[in-house]
């Protein structure tokens, strides 16, 4: 019996990423959950949610990356329907979520976090292939939920045929297999895989993978469309386990191929697919592609020279930004072609001169492309993708803007300006001088393909940060060896931005998440912390979580309410919840097994938790003085142990008794949690009336459990005034609140 085949929806990760600009990206975990529903619904396995540039983007947005997977796993778990839905991620081994080398513990740390907020399959790859940049922690590989998928960079040189062969990807595959990945990707993000390389490339994979009951998976983009098309057919006919597509109006392009323009065949329940394809398009809209505006023509012409799609608006961007200095040395060295200028620049010269026209974009594209593939010979024909693709693409565009001759065969001539600096960017050099890894050959006895001697040579003399070929394999470089670990650093810089913005960084992550984001943070202009920033945008939007976007019940409502609407959203796109009343008795625990750790330090550094310390101390000094009568005293007693009492803070420092307090915490209903911190600050702001007034002194403690029956009852003539006046503070709020959630079920319901 054949084993059907496996599909994960990429639109929510490299979907977005290959088509849309940062700042219209979809985060919102409602909006992300309906999706992820919609592809459960309609036959896929796996969709990807995080991981790759999706890291950096959403923290650029004002979203924490952790949150957003938290969410969108707790609202999926609590569905039947899309309960073996596994969340994947994209991870670059040792460059992490980032762009360079971290420390061992950081990308441990980052692999764990993830895995517990969510993650079930993750794909690892690393430009190079260089299989040392693909350490797999012990504490990761021990974790049996996991899928461990190792990924299989593929290019192809026809000026170096013997670079990339079989032979090389089948080796690859076992030294992954070896590392303790358990599933193999082929991932082609360069469009450079055909129908016919494809049919001698997956059997030679098959015939090493299959006996070992290893699963193989696709990735491969539709930047070329026809071929890759023919491509993921022929992967189909071959018996592939698992393929990757884009669904609704950001397939295609750059972008994905959809399932059904693969083959409609494969599509399970046409219902089911047509609901997935239209809420897609009712989420995103009319996206403004940033692919789309590549005429197709010159999308096939960067694609055919390994051109990633994601990297070509920048190309075209660059290009035309260094056009006018890129033709005015062009047109200053065709006059006279200096002694080591290639023959293609005199060809094309001659040509345009006969031809009595001047350079068009259409021709420094030309000129990039040759460019291209003098600047990846060399550096040792790396595969293009994510960074490599950027360092060598951006580097062929400095040779020719400001190199003294781009069209000479001397290194100097094309490297170095006028004067004789270095235009080489300093990622280009770290490329060329081992500090991002090796290439290696697993086919041959040569144990790598590094660039000549007299590349590397050049480029450790030529280099004004003074960078010197690596010595060590960079994953070998310890933290120990540094001043400060990438680790400390930023959980320096976690701690200061707590102390800073207290309940507002707490709100939008934890201290452990915010240490990571510090580790591996984008970069940003000079002097702008990049976290502080995200955590900024994130309290601009948290002002929407107040009641109607303007009232509160209490200071730093909005720090509270905001967390629990980013589950509680995920979680109504998937399991809708009919009424408000429903929603205030869910417990903290019902909104994530993270979620409470989160909202529990956010509560501890309120402003009206510190408050609640004062006015409990001030309270001691009515009971401590000879002038206050007895039954005043027992009022001020009653209201000091309110106070304790509506505390989730323990009374005892020290782990264990945190611990039970925080486990404690989790156990609340949203009414509860509301209504204490609402009556809290009742009791803060009139505790003269509740304790000092002989005229509705407190007549007991109130407890918890008083909550709801305040809430959902309706004072009465057996009531006491001071009765009276509690249920009238606590039900005008529970009721504030309940309105509040209706309109955002109402808003929820038609996404």
């Amino acid at each position: 019996m054949d084993t059907p085949l496996l599909k994960t929806n990429l639109s929510l990760r490299d979907g977005q990423q290959s088509t849309l600009a940062v700042g219209d990206w979809v985060l919102n975990t409602a909006e992300m959950a309906t999706i992820l529903k919609a592809t459960s619904t309609a036959g896929f396995n796996s969709a990807e949610v995080a991981g790759g540039q999706s890291f950096q983007t959403a923290i650029s947005n004002g979203y924490n990356p952790f949150v957003i997977s938290d969410a969108l796993h707790n609202a999926i778990t609590h569905h039947n329907s899309v309960a073996e839905l596994d969340l994947q991620m994209l991870f670059r081994g040792a460059n992490a979520l980032g762009f360079r080398h971290y420390d061992k513990d950081v990308v441990e740390a980052t692999l764990l976090e993830f895995i517990k907020s969510g993650i079930t399959k993750i794909r690892f790859f690393d430009a190079l292939n260089d299989i040392d940049n693909l350490d797999l922690p012990e504490s990761v590989k021990a974790l049996k939920h996991v899928i461990l998928q190792g990924a299989i960079c593929f290019g192809n040189y026809p000026q170096a045929p013997d670079r990339y062969t079989d032979a090389y990807f089948v080796s690859y595959a076992q030294k992954l297999v070896a590392k303790g990945f358990t599933h193999i990707a082929i991932k082609d993000m360069s469009g450079q895989m055909t129908a016919q390389r494809m049919a001698t490339l997956l059997p030679a994979l098959q015939s090493y993978l299959t006996p070992l009951n290893i699963p193989i998976e696709l990735h491969i983009h539709s930047t070329n469309d026809t071929s890759s098309l023919e491509a993921i057919r022929k992967a189909i006919d071959l018996g592939i386990h698992s393929i990757e597509t884009v669904e609704g109006p950001l397939a295609g392009g750059s972008s994905h191929h959809s399932l059904s323009s693969i083959n409609p065949q494969l599509i399970d329940n046409q219902d089911a697919y047509h609901s997935l394809t239209s809420t897609s398009e009712r989420i995103w809209k009319n996206p403004q592609r940033k692919d789309f505006d590549i005429p197709l023509a010159l999308k096939e012409q960067l694609c055919a020279a390994g051109v990633p799609g994601g990297a070509m608006p920048f190309v075209i961007r660059d290009l035309k930004t260094q056009m006018p200095t890129i033709v005015a040395k062009y047109q200053q060295l065709s006059k006279r072609p200096p002694k080591h200028t290639t023959k293609f620049a005199v060809g094309k010269t001659n040509q345009i001169k006969a031809e009595n026209r001047a350079l068009k974009f259409q021709d420094i594209i030309t000129l990039f492309i040759t460019e291209l593939k003098r600047v990846c010979a060399d550096a040792a024909y790396p595969l293009l993708v994510t960074p490599t693709a950027d360092i060598c693409c951006k580097q062929a565009i400095a040779n020719l803007a400001f190199g003294n001759n781009p069209y000479s065969e001397l290194l100097e001539d094309r490297y170095l300006t006028s004067n004789g600096n270095t235009g080489a960017d300093p990622r280009f050099t770290k490329l060329i001088l081992g500090h991002y890894g090796e290439f290696k050959s697993y086919d041959t006895p040569s144990s790598n393909f590094s660039p000549s001697e007299a590349v590397i040579s050049f480029f450790e003399k030529h280099n004004p940060l003074g960078i010197t070929r690596a010595k060590t394999h960079p994953s070998l470089q310890a933290a120990k060896d540094k001043p400060v670990s990438d680790m400390q650093e930023a959980r320096s810089a976690a701690w200061k931005l707590i102390q800073t913005l207290g309940p507002k960084a707490l709100s939008f992550a934890n201290f452990d998440q915010l240490t990571l984001m510090y580790a591996l943070k984008p970069s940003g202009a000079h002097g702008v912390d990049p976290i502080a920033k995200a955590v900024s945008a994130y309290n601009q939007r948290a002002q929407g979580a107040r009641i109607n976007a303007s009232g509160v019940t209490f200071p730093g409502y909005e720090n509270i309410m905001q967390p629990i609407l980013e589950h509680l959203g995920a979680l109504h796109a998937v399991s809708p919840t009919s009424l408000p009343k429903d929603v205030m008795e869910l417990k903290l625990s019902d909104l994530g097994r993270n979620l409470y750790r989160r909202l529990f330090r956010t509560y501890a550094t309120l402003p009206l938790t510190q408050e609640v310390t004062r006015v409990r101390n001030n309270l001691t000094n009515l009971i401590s003085s000879d002038h206050t009568n007895a039954t005043l005293k027992q009022a001020v007693a009653y209201v000091g142990d309110s106070f304790r009492n509506l505390d989730f803070l323990p009374e005892n420092q020290g782990e264990a008794a945190y611990e039970r307090a925080r486990e404690d915490f989790r156990q609340l209903t949203l009414c509860q949690l509301f209504g204490a911190l609402a009556l809290t600050h009742s009791l803060v702001n009139s505790v003269d009336k509740h304790g000092t007034d002989p005229f509705m002194p407190a007549e007991r403690s109130i407890q918890l459990e008083d909550i709801p029956r305040f809430a959902h009852s309706q004072p009465n003539k057996e009531h006491s005034l001071w009765e009276r006046r509690l249920h009238t503070a606590i039900s005008s709020r529970h009721f504030q609140v309940e309105n509040d959630l209706q309109n955002r079920l109402a808003h929820w319901r038609k996404i």
